[in-house]
């Protein structure tokens, strides 16, 4: 069992909803729960099970629990207790630094993932969510982050290269009951695993016959500006590299569409450090 926590611990941390006609009996748990662990997750690092899955061999940083302490009268205000305080306070200042230059920030799946969180629930509440730090004598005290409905819309734009592209990735997951996906994991992001759509029935059959073997996928990407770091895929076709030499394969692949190699100076270059890791 857990430990019991026998007295009250003191606020650091106020999360308000802000917007006209918003007050704490207004707003639906279910809304509320995506905020609170949306912003659990961004102090912990941590991704969403959807999209990704982190290596557990990667640590989250010591005592990053958020605990809600308390709903501030008056308003739609949250009060909650930082375990960490400065490494929370660091991240959400990252995260407002970021929403405000999206195009040059150092986004981390976890935060982009929870700004979109928060962002969809600001959106679907019309309100904005606000972080501001506990200060004495001031009600709702100082902003340091606010995630409006259309932030990650804004910092999308700005943020992700979209478009036909082409990975060589190793499948290690394939299936699902409803939703068609495939999990891959790319040598340049060998701690995440990225969980794809699948556009047909048929496609997740083959990609199923090639798992755990590195082959080359192409379909429509999203991926981060800052670090080429992959987001999403929607795969449309597989193709292994059996025939050929890698650079034909690749080739093929490109004159089908691939974009994101365009982007790249030196394609060849980071095709070697890619099989050479």
């Amino acid at each position: 069992m857990g430990k019991t926590i026998q007295k009250k611990p003191q606020s650091d941390l106020i999360i308000r909803l802000a917007g006209p006609g918003v007050k704490p009996w207004a707003v639906p748990l279910r809304q509320l729960n995506r905020v609170l662990g949306a912003v659990q997750r961004l102090v912990e690092q941590r991704e969403t099970d959807e999209e990704t899955e982190v290596s557990e061999d990667l640590p989250l940083g010591p005592g990053r629990t958020l605990t809600l302490l308390g709903v501030k009268v008056g308003s739609a205000a949250y009060a909650v207790g930082a375990q960490n305080r400065d490494a929370t306070f660091h991240e959400l200042k990252l995260t407002q630094q970021s929403v405000a230059n999206p195009s040059s920030a150092e986004w981390t799946p976890a935060r982009l993932s929870s700004v979109e969180e928060i962002s969809s629930a600001a959106r679907a509440l019309g309100c904005w969510v606000e972080f501001r730090e506990v200060v004495a004598g001031k009600k709702f005290g100082d902003v340091i982050a606010t995630i409006g409905p259309d932030t990650y819309s804004e910092v999308s734009r700005s943020a992700f290269i979209v478009g036909s592209t082409s990975v060589y990735a190793r499948i290690e997951r394939v299936g699902g009951a409803q939703t068609m996906f495939c999990g891959i994991r790319l040598a340049s992001q060998p701690a995440r695993m990225v969980m794809c759509r699948v556009s047909d029935e048929g496609l997740v059959r083959k990609l199923g016959q090639y798992m755990y073997q590195e082959v080359f996928l192409s379909g429509h990407g999203m991926w981060l500006r800052s670090n080429r770091m992959l987001k999403k895929l929607t795969i449309v076709s597989v193709e292994p590299p059996k025939t050929g030499s890698f650079t034909e394969a690749l080739k093929r692949i490109h004159d089908a569409g691939g974009f994101v190699w365009d982007q790249i100076p030196d394609p060849r270059a980071a095709i070697a450090e890619l099989r050479g890791r």
